[in-house]
Formats: structure tokens, C-alpha cells, sequence
């Protein structure tokens, strides 16, 4: 007598199905290539989260390999044959898909032919009849071994029947492609929109924000054609707001979203309008220099002051160079968070960066928290920064208690350069709430230098004696 070790042997494919409809398809998918009889009667087309890249199909460990002994012929031609396998075998499951309705459509495929154009209208075509709730069209290349650029290959524009036919999508993601007719009046569902490396004019931003009316997040990313962008609808619940190296943006960025409760902002440096942003909780800035500008106290006030209530606050590198040293001559702030809590400092720590930390230390005395992460320098060699008054060792020679809200410091990438160094030595020496200094060296650093940083470290005056310094 034979006993049967496989529980699921004696599942009814009744049971099995109503399991596969929870799951993601490459899980459905290999759950039925366990069994045969499930495979070959096709249960994992049940699924109702659809989701499978093209990177899935090309190999590229095998690739990485060819790639790194020259054969790149070689490696171009295992990629056009797994995007060419990913492409018929997408186009036969989706005509096939089982579920009434999916929770979930995406793929992406580098659209490098025409010829895959009428295919792709169809697999949008039949999800958005099976009722899809989150969509994400991706016709980017996200080789990890050989990306191709972008301008290379012909774009696929979206056919006027999506805009009909989106009422039920929630979520939607659309990468590298044309938007077409760019009309959401029957997304009345849209809660999150994604927009990255698209074409996109100031009018159909508008459009976007005045026919979603639930629209809580959305993301712009790397678009261009975008003069300005201008969203001044206070009934708009939009809570989530990136807008990340577009182009070009000369006219800026105006904003009247009372619910707006985080902003995030990477690029050149634009002008601000914000108005009525009384819930703004969360701001992140990454500007880019214009190495050809010399900026002065009343640039920075304007990019800093639209965000003074913010309680968190993530500052680059780059936007650390700029703020001039008005102030070290004055005694007054640039400007004052009053409100903030939390704050990010992604720096390189050159020399030209140390005014600017201390000058945002000293406009946020409420701070509770500081995150510095140094290591990540943006080189300019042909920026000329304003006239620096001080050496870096006169800088953190500042008396006074400044910081006597701050209770924790993190540092990460830490090496035990002498700038690093006097800035953690500045904060003991003035921060009479902290209680914890977590320093974490970076991999790379030299060991004999990082040691006799944290012996002087260790030996620094404290105005806390509850400190505690962890190092790792």
C-alpha cells in the first residue's frame, strides 16, 4: 500500500484556483509547474496579479559573464532572443487570462519595433475589460548588464481608448512611452499617478488635477517638455507630490494644496510659489547647482521659506554649497524652521558645505533628530562660492546653546577626516539634551585614520553626561 506524502495532491482545482487568485503570477506559475496536471489545464491563468518584466526572460547572470570577457555581440544577441521569448510568451498568457477582473497589470518591455505596437494596444485593451485596479505600463530598458538609451528606439503612444476605458484603475504607473490624447476625465477613481520620462505640457498637469478628483499621490519623473508646473486646485486631496529632473521648468513650480503633507523636489534650482501648505510634514530637496550663478542671501530665502513648517526635512549636497556667509557676518538666519524635528543632511563635507550645516542648525532649534550621511560629493570644479570668511576649525568655535532640543545623532559613512570630526565634537560640545551619537565608518576608510578620530572623539567635552556614543 502506497501512502500519498503530497497534501495537495487531493486538492480540487476548485480549491487550487481559489488559491492561485491571491497570488502574484510567478509564484500561480511555478505553484502549478509542481504539478503537472495543473500546468497542463493552464490554473495558473487564474491568477489576478499580473506581473512580469522582460529582464525575467534575458539571462543576465549568463550575459553579465559574456559581457565581462568582451563578447558583447554575444550578449546583445541572448537579449533581442529573451525579449523576443517574454514578448510571445506575455502576448499568449494575457489573451488567456481567466479572471473576470485583475487586481494587478504590469510589464515592461523595451519597445525597441514597431511591430509589437497593435499586440501591446491589445493586452492594455483586455485587462482594462477585466476591470484592472493597478496598472503599470514600462517600456524602459532595465538591463542591469547593457542598457540601450532611450532616443534609440521608436515610442509607443497610448491609443485614445484607454482614456475611455479607465474608470476602474487606481493606481497607474506609465514609463517612457507618448501619452497621446492626455485626458483623464474617466480615471474618477486615480489615487496614484506615476509619471516618468514623458512628454508632458503644463496644460495637461492641469487636466490630470482637475479630473482625478481622489488623487492623493503623484509622481513626475524625469518628464520634459514642462514649462512649469502649476497646480492650484485647494479641493484637491493630493497628499504626495515628487517632481524629480524634469524639463525644463523655467517658470517653476506653484502650488495651493492645502493637504499636500510631503513634497520632494530634485533638479535645478526654480522658483517656488506655495501657498496654504498648512499640513506640509515631509520635505525633501536635491537642487542642482548652476555653476555659472552667484547666489545670494534672497535666492536661498526664496527656495528655503516655502517649506518653514515643515517637521522633516532631507537637504543635498548640492544645495549645501550655495547658502552664502551673509549671515556669518550679520548674526542673523537666512531663514527659521520652527517647526522642524527631523533633519537629513546628504553631504560631502567640503569645505565650502561646513557654513551651510552650521547656518541650518542654527535656524532649526527645535530639531530632535539629525541624520548626516556623508561620502556623497557632487564635484563642481568650476563653481566659485562667495567669499568665506572662516577656516573650517574657526567655524564649529561657535558658543552657545543652540542645540538644546537635539537628542539623537546619526552619521553614516563616517571617515575621520577633520571636518567630520570638529562636527561631531561641535554637537557634544553643544547639545545639552542628546543622549545618543551613532557613528558608522564607511567600508572603505583608512583604519589607522578613523581610529585616532574616535580616540579624540571619545576625549571631546560633552554638555550632556547621558551620551552614550555607539560605534560600528
Amino acid at each position: 500500500m502506497t501512502t500519498n506524502t503530497d497534501p495537495l495532491s487531493d486538492f480540487h482545482d476548485d480549491l487550487i484556483i481559489m488559491i492561485i487568485t491571491f497570488l502574484p503570477f510567478i509564484d500561480a506559475y511555478r505553484l502549478c509547474m509542481s504539478k503537472k496536471k495543473w500546468y497542463d489545464r493552464s490554473l495558473w491563468l487564474h491568477c489576478r496579479s499580473f506581473e512580469l518584466h522582460e529582464a525575467s526572460f534575458m539571462l543576465p547572470d549568463s550575459r553579465q559573464y559574456w559581457f565581462s570577457i568582451g563578447r558583447r555581440t554575444k550578449v546583445m544577441y541572448m537579449k533581442r532572443i529573451g525579449r523576443l521569448k517574454y514578448f510571445h510568451f506575455v502576448n499568449r498568457a494575457v489573451r488567456r487570462l481567466a479572471s473576470e477582473f485583475l487586481t494587478k497589470f504590469s510589464f515592461r518591455l523595451y519597445y525597441s519595433s514597431n511591430s509589437y505596437h497593435q499586440n501591446i494596444d491589445k493586452w492594455i485593451e483586455i485587462v482594462l475589460k477585466k476591470s484592472v485596479q493597478e496598472l503599470s505600463l514600462d517600456f524602459s530598458d532595465g538591463d542591469p548588464v547593457e542598457p540601450q538609451p532611450m532616443l534609440r528606439n521608436p515610442q509607443y503612444v497610448l491609443p485614445h481608448f484607454f482614456y475611455q476605458q479607465g474608470m476602474s484603475v487606481r493606481v497607474l504607473n506609465i514609463n517612457s512611452c507618448g501619452l497621446g490624447l492626455c485626458n483623464f476625465v474617466n480615471f474618477i477613481q486615480l489615487t496614484s499617478l506615476a509619471l516618468t520620462r514623458v512628454r508632458l505640457f503644463w496644460a495637461e498637469i492641469e487636466n490630470i488635477a482637475h479630473n482625478c478628483p481622489f488623487l492623493e499621490t503623484l509622481s513626475l519623473v524625469e518628464c520634459y517638455r514642462i514649462v512649469k508646473v502649476e497646480i492650484t486646485l485647494r479641493t484637491l486631496g493630493l497628499r504626495k507630490l515628487i517632481v524629480r529632473h524634469c524639463q525644463s521648468l523655467s517658470l517653476g513650480i506653484e502650488l495651493w494644496l492645502p493637504r499636500l503633507q510631503y513634497f520632494e523636489y530634485a533638479g535645478k534650482m526654480v522658483p517656488f510659489n506655495m501657498r496654504g501648505m498648512d499640513d506640509l510634514e515631509e520635505v525633501v530637496l536635491d537642487y542642482r547647482l548652476d555653476t555659472r550663478y552667484s547666489y545670494n542671501s534672497e535666492d536661498i530665502k526664496s527656495l528655503f521659506n516655502p517649506f518653514a513648517d515643515a517637521r522633516i526635512l532631507q537637504v543635498s549636497t548640492s544645495a549645501l554649497k550655495i547658502i552664502p556667509t551673509e549671515y556669518l557676518f550679520f548674526g542673523q538666519p537666512l531663514f527659521k524652521f520652527w517647526q522642524l524635528e527631523h533633519l537629513t543632511l546628504k553631504t560631502g563635507l567640503e569645505h565650502f558645505e561646513l557654513a551651510s550645516i552650521i547656518c541650518l542648525l542654527i535656524c532649526s532649534p527645535y530639531i530632535t533628530t539629525l541624520s548626516i550621511s556623508t561620502g556623497a560629493i557632487m564635484h563642481t570644479p568650476d563653481f566659485r562660492p562667495n567669499y568665506f570668511p572662516l577656516s573650517p576649525g574657526e567655524i564649529w568655535t561657535t558658543d552657545g546653546w543652540i542645540l538644546d532640543h537635539l537628542e539623537c545623532v546619526q552619521i553614516e559613512g563616517f571617515t575621520g577626516k577633520t571636518c567630520e570630526t570638529d562636527l561631531v565634537k561641535f554637537m557634544l560640545r553643544n547639545s545639552r539634551s542628546i543622549k545618543e551619537l551613532n557613528i558608522k565608518q564607511l567600508v572603505r576608510a583608512t583604519s589607522s585614520v578613523t581610529s585616532e578620530a574616535f580616540k579624540e572623539i571619545n576625549k571631546a567635552a560633552v554638555a550632556s553626561e547621558a551620551v552614550v556614543i555607539n560605534w560600528s
